[in-house]
């Protein structure tokens, strides 16, 4: 492909990213099957990983959220406040865990032949051994994050779920994946909001280990019987699950720990932590803290 039509094709993409914009904001929210089901943005499809990793480092401006899947560009979210906020605060939680750990805004991490992906954060060890350039995270040729998160706000359920079968493909080095789901002011005022943790080293990486439900009302019935699917209903806990509101800070019910022995995955010195001056068993994500920046937004 010539330089030009390379360059048409990035113009087009761009500018049909641009469109997305107005499909997403025009969504209507509502907690019912969109919330758990929504398709995302189809812009182009049978494109190479290589082109489009192309694409992202020509920094084009655009104001959705998208990624390669399958060899399909697909837009699907709009980081308007709720996201932003939710982001901003993990952010924070996050890069006062520990001065051994980095932690990285969006970056285009390739999850397999055909797909990249880039997570609203991601964390690395410093240190972690370099790979070799066909394992790396992306052209950078650094390695792969320990921990990435996405947070959901137009993106549905079922999306964010089916995100952990490829970050915990064979062509990443990736450990931990949260996500986290926003959902919809109701009439009342009332709002959902849902914490799944998932885990490489679990027997089934692709079901949540942890799912947490700490908003003001409980989840959809959508939403419920969608988990139900994937997982033991005794498994889910929190508010509408028999679990005391998430009302303040230092809950128990409402601490997710994130097993410090991952997040240093392949670090020399620092794997089994046990013992390592400044690094605890678990670091800590207190969901009232999300909870609480969702509604002083």
């Amino acid at each position: 492909m010539s330089l030009l039509s390379r360059n048409e094709l990035f113009s087009k993409w761009s500018s049909t990213l641009g469109s997305a914009r107005y499909r997403l904001l025009a969504i209507r929210r509502q907690e019912g099957f969109e919330e758990v089901k929504r398709k995302r943005i189809i812009i182009d499809k049978e494109v190479s990983r290589i082109l489009y990793l192309k694409f992202c480092e020509s920094e084009p401006r655009i104001s959705v959220k998208y990624r390669l899947i399958e060899g399909k560009i697909e837009a699907y979210e709009m980081p308007l406040d709720p996201h932003a906020l939710i982001q901003g605060e993990l952010f924070h939680i996050m890069g006062n865990w520990s001065n051994r750990l980095r932690v990285l805004g969006e970056l285009d991490v390739i999850v397999d032949a055909e797909s990249v992906y880039r997570p609203d954060i991601c964390v690395r060890p410093k240190n972690r051994h370099q790979p070799p350039s066909t394992l790396a995270v992306n052209s950078s040729g650094n390695p792969y994050p320990t921990l990435v998160v996405e947070v959901g706000d137009t993106e549905s359920l079922n999306s964010l779920h089916n995100l952990a079968e490829k970050y915990f493909s064979q062509q990443t080095t990736i450990q931990i994946y949260l996500a986290v789901k926003l959902y919809p002011r109701r009439q009342d005022n009332t709002f959902a909001l849902l914490a799944m943790l998932y885990l490489r080293n679990n027997q089934n990486p692709t079901t949540p280990v942890v799912v947490k439900s700490f908003g003001t009302a409980p989840l959809s019935r959508s939403s419920q019987i969608y988990l139900q699917n994937i997982i033991q209903a005794e498994a889910i806990s929190g508010v509408g699950f028999g679990g005391v509101p998430c009302d303040g800070t230092n809950i128990a019910e409402y601490q997710i720990a994130i097993p410090s022995e991952l997040i240093f995955n392949d670090v020399d010195g620092v794997d089994g932590v046990d013992g390592v001056q400044g690094v605890p068993n678990n670091f800590t994500i207190d969901l009232w803290r999300l909870k609480d920046a969702y509604i002083n937004m």
